[in-house]
């Protein structure tokens, strides 16, 4: 699937008459390519941190059989189709979560910051069904509206799911400290009200943009991201526990906040900031917890804490992909080459 989100720039670049492949890209990497990590991400430690059900089988198979038929949809400009289809997987994951964080399911609690993945679900969901309703009926949604959804989905998924599993995954990984329920802390009700707000300004951010504020909007979701992944995943700390993905899960976090403030605070070349988010934030963060995730619970536990040359291999094509990335902003003409 990331290679389908990927290679068609290359066959833009070689001419080969393929049309312009932003929205190929763009949801073809985030709803098939992302997506399916953060399911067997989230249908493993769920219900292994809360005490609670498992996925039925027939979650399981909608969400593996669904990515691909999704990106033949794409392939073939049903945009309309490709973005109803997703929204059902969607809407899906949003009740597996949302009935065992926020509903009864769950034996246990969990962080305060849990809270915010039935939120990004909640996003992408909408996001998606207003995209398509935007393929079919045009005239009934209006242009911000129209760009808001493209934020929830593209960016606000990903960044409520990275701050909620944050507190749980970032201080295990960086410092082996295990995560403590939000009923086990002091002050439960302001730990939620804090994360309540912080959303509050991440979908406030969202609403700026769209309607005509971007610097604006774009800076107060940085500040959001920043202050809840500093108060609640402590990235602030340098990773103390050896292992060089546990370090570049570490600098992923770092790039979120960065990223969107550097698109804030240089608008003639948005998408610099906007790649050192996605690529230097979400997608490398999701595959660094990737591969701790496949080595913690794989024959290869003995690599976890020890500097893996391959690891380090991937950390560093990383850089340079952002580094090449940023460099064809300032670069127009050879942008694609």
């Amino acid at each position: 699937m990331a290679w389908w989100g990927i290679l068609p720039w290359i066959f833009f670049w070689a001419g080969s008459g393929i049309p312009y492949p932003r929205d190929l890209h763009a949801t073809v990497l985030i709803q098939g390519v992302l997506t399916p990590f953060a399911v067997g991400f989230l249908f493993t430690m769920l219900p292994r941190r809360l005490s609670a059900p498992g996925p039925q089988p027939w979650q399981v198979l909608f969400a593996a059989v669904l990515p691909p038929l999704h990106a033949l949809l794409v392939w073939q400009r049903e945009l309309g189709f490709a973005h109803a289809l997703w929204s059902l997987e969607a809407c899906m994951l949003f009740v597996f979560a949302a009935t065992r964080i926020w509903g009864r399911r769950g034996a246990r609690t969990g962080p305060a910051a849990f809270q915010w993945v039935p939120i990004g679900f909640l996003l992408g969901t909408v996001g998606a069904a207003i995209l398509s309703l935007a393929q079919f009926a045009p005239t009934w949604v209006s242009a911000p509206i129209h760009y808001l959804a493209w934020l929830w989905l593209t960016q606000g998924l990903f960044l409520c799911l990275v701050l909620g599993i944050g507190a749980l995954f970032l201080p295990l990984t960086a410092h082996k400290e295990p995560s403590v329920d939000v009923t086990q802390t002091p002050n439960p009700s302001q730990r939620r009200l804090g994360h309540g707000l912080a959303a509050l300004g991440i979908l406030a951010g969202f609403a700026l943009e769209a309607y005509g504020w971007p610097t604006l909007g774009r800076a107060t979701r940085a500040l959001s991201a920043l202050l809840t992944l500093v108060f609640s995943a402590r990235i602030h700390r340098f990773p103390s526990a050896p292992g060089t993905q546990r370090k570049l899960i570490w600098a992923a976090s770092w790039c979120l906040p960065i990223g969107l403030a550097v698109a804030a605070f240089y608008p003639s070349l948005p998408h610099v900031g906007l790649h050192i988010f996605f690529l230097g934030g979400i997608g490398l963060i999701t595959l660094s917890v990737a591969l701790h995730v496949g080595l913690a619970h794989s024959s290869g536990q003995e690599l976890v804490n020890r500097a893996v040359p391959a690891i380090r291999f991937f950390g560093a094509f990383m850089a340079i992909a952002l580094a090449l990335r940023i460099t064809a902003e300032h670069d127009a003409l050879h942008r694609f080459a």
